[in-house]
């Protein structure tokens, strides 16, 4: 090696998911033998935000960032480092969706480069493809999104938006169709899932594509206020109608 490394910190990122405590925890047990620092950033408001807070509140040069849905992989290795001898960019880890059976770096570990996150004034639907890129095939954990209903169209909405943005494109035209029919599941929250899928379709065809329609997806609060337009209920009234039953 020509350059001394170090461990990178890893920086846990939440905003009210249901399942948030639960893959912390998770995720303390599974790194409480390693020398790498685990920090977490909580509740705050708009992506970009929220990725900025966790590159500041990291002290090395990257971060692997795990998002509060993703119940990390226990035999991940924490040792990863980025190749410092080619220009900075992030690193995209692969997650395993349990509701349609992808794995590819969607809800992933992502290894954030700090400069670059710090700098970046999102243009694109991706904040992170916004910056250059790579992805490594080593699977960091597994998508924990089905774990409400409301997370769950949340999910698919966002992510359909950006698959049918991208088409032409075999690959994410297979991801798409597999978003839209398939629930390994069986239950009611994957359907919700797949409700997302369809409404993102369904949205992108209405704006015929326009990136600035397209963009508003981008923000949580939009996308709570078009769900509530559409479903005539809220989020909270959706998961509280749910745990009801």
């Amino acid at each position: 090696k020509l350059i001394d490394s170090q461990p990178q910190d890893i920086v846990f990122i939440s905003n009210g998911e249901s399942n948030a405590e639960r893959n912390w925890k998770h995720l303390q047990q599974s790194t409480q033998n390693i020398p790498n620092r685990v920090v977490r950033v909580d509740g705050v408001k708009g992506r970009a935000e929220a990725y900025k807070a966790a590159l500041h509140a990291s002290k090395t040069d990257w971060a692997f960032c795990v998002f509060a849905k993703l119940n990390v992989n226990q035999n991940f290795d924490w040792s990863w480092q980025p190749d410092r001898l080619q220009e900075s960019k992030h690193y995209i880890f692969y997650a395993q969706n349990p509701v349609n059976g992808l794995i590819y770096g969607h809800m992933a570990m992502i290894a954030y480069n700090k400069k670059l996150v710090l700098n970046t004034d999102p243009t694109g639907l991706d904040f992170t493809l916004d910056s250059e890129h790579e992805v490594v095939p080593l699977l960091s954990g597994i998508a924990d999104y089905a774990d409400d209903p409301w997370i769950a169209w949340r999910s698919a909405f966002r992510e359909c938006i950006k698959l049918k943005h991208s088409l032409p494109n075999v690959e994410n035209q297979h991801r798409l169709e597999q978003w839209l029919n398939v629930n390994l599941q069986g239950d009611a929250i994957g359907d919700w899932s797949i409700c997302g899928a369809k409404d993102a379709v369904e949205y992108y065809d209405s704006v015929q594509g326009s990136f600035d329609a397209l963009k508003l997806t981008y923000e949580w609060v939009w996308l709570e206020e078009y769900f509530t337009r559409r479903y005539n209920q809220s989020p909270d009234q959706l998961c509280t109608q749910f745990l009801s039953h």
